[in-house]
């Protein structure tokens, strides 16, 4: 059908437009899914088209003239990585459940697949779990370059200088520093019993989607946050750290708003209208929520979920040791890496009648921009 080869073709116009910089990715996004379902809803004609006259042919003994059990504009559809089809055959497959011959053929016929390539709907779900419960990749500068990128970053910018009518300009001596980032591999195994095989495609995948997402943002926040930088992503608590750009509460002392006030001073202007707090629950509580200023006002302030400490808001995260708290323009001083999308690959294990799924991806990053942030330390007892 014509409609169909449309689709397809706006499809992947839509994945080109994507990858260019200014690209309206929200708009982009609602078009998809009324393409994919308007997509969804012609193959299900077809195939419903197909199955009465697969029934006229078996009544009458003989197939019908001009007639094929799977029409030619089925064949022109194609399949893609974004077909319904495609996704319940790679989460069937995954469960050694039988696929449909429509399952089958999408799944041996998408290009560059041949079964092993994720689903685009179900590696997006990943990808938005991700997110969900790793919040600071949403903070950080974040790539998805395959391969790796080397990435300029201002190191000194000399002012702009005094020019004299019909004088000689001099080139200001700015400089650039590389951030090199490429991918280490991150991996989380999940293991379910054979009852798997029961759940529907959906419940499924959203079993799976959350799993794998919620473990693979746990770990790739303890690398933005504390990765050690060898063999993993470097992480901002690598910076060092001394009385320049941090602040160290006494072992026995409580955080008093003296400390809080020198710290903030401490962060560059150039960096504060970006700038957020990085800290536990039970930092925010048990450090910060007592404090009041001068005027006896609460330090702490809120607004629905967000919490604001001299009007910089806050992010909580457990990762960060307690008592302690980074605050920074995350954007411009950590620099991330996604070079490979998330994949799902299986085994099923005799020995404990259970399927096995191994969730794997690429992350790396690094600070790019030390100055860009200033720490709350607690000294060591």
């Amino acid at each position: 059908m014509d409609r169909l080869k449309e689709i397809e073709k706006r499809l992947a116009e839509i994945k080109a437009e994507l990858e260019k910089d200014g690209a309206d990715i929200d708009a982009l996004e609602e078009e998809t899914k009324n393409l994919i379902a308007e997509r969804k809803e012609l193959l299900d004609k077809i195939e419903k088209r197909n199955k009465i006259i697969k029934d006229i042919t078996a009544g009458a003994g003989n197939p019908i003239p001009g007639f094929m059990p799977r029409p030619e504009e089925e064949r022109a559809a194609g399949f893609t990585r974004e077909s319904p089809e495609y996704r319940s055959a790679f989460l069937k497959h995954l469960r050694r459940i039988e696929l449909t011959d429509v399952e089958q053929r999408a799944f041996t016929t998408v290009a560059g697949s041949a079964g092993a390539v994720i689903p685009t709907t179900t590696q997006n779900r990943i990808v938005e779990i991700v997110k969900q419960y790793a919040p600071l990749l949403a903070e950080i500068n974040l790539m998805q370059v395959p391969g790796g990128v080397k990435v300029p970053v201002e190191d000194v910018v000399n002012e702009a200088t005094k020019h004299a009518e019909n004088a000689t300009i001099t080139v200001s001596d700015d400089k650039l520093k590389y951030v090199d980032l490429f991918g280490y591999e991150i991996t989380k195994l999940l293991q379910i019993s054979k009852s798997v095989m029961q759940m529907s495609v959906d419940a499924f995948e959203n079993w799976l989607a959350n799993n794998l997402g919620r473990s693979l943002a746990a770990k790739i926040t303890s690398l933005i946050i504390g990765g050690s930088g060898d063999g993993e992503a470097k992480g901002i608590d690598t910076i060092t750290w001394n009385e320049d750009n941090s602040v160290t509460v006494g072992a026995s002392a409580s955080l008093t708003v003296n400390d809080v006030t020198t710290l903030i001073s401490l962060l560059p202007g150039g960096y504060d209208a970006n700038a957020k707090f990085l800290m536990s629950k039970k930092t925010l509580f048990t450090d910060f929520m007592p404090l009041k200023d001068s005027s006896k006002h609460d330090l702490v302030t809120r607004e629905g979920n967000q919490y604001y400490i001299y009007g910089y808001p806050v992010m909580l995260d457990e990762r960060i040791p307690l008592h302690e708290a980074i605050l920074g323009d995350f954007r411009a001083g950590y620099y991330g890496n996604m070079p490979e999308e998330i994949n799902v690959v299986n085994q099923f294990d005799i020995d404990t009648n259970s399927y096995k799924f191994l969730g794997a991806g690429m992350f790396d990053g690094k600070p790019a921009l030390p100055d860009a942030f200033v720490k709350l330390r607690k000294a060591a007892s």
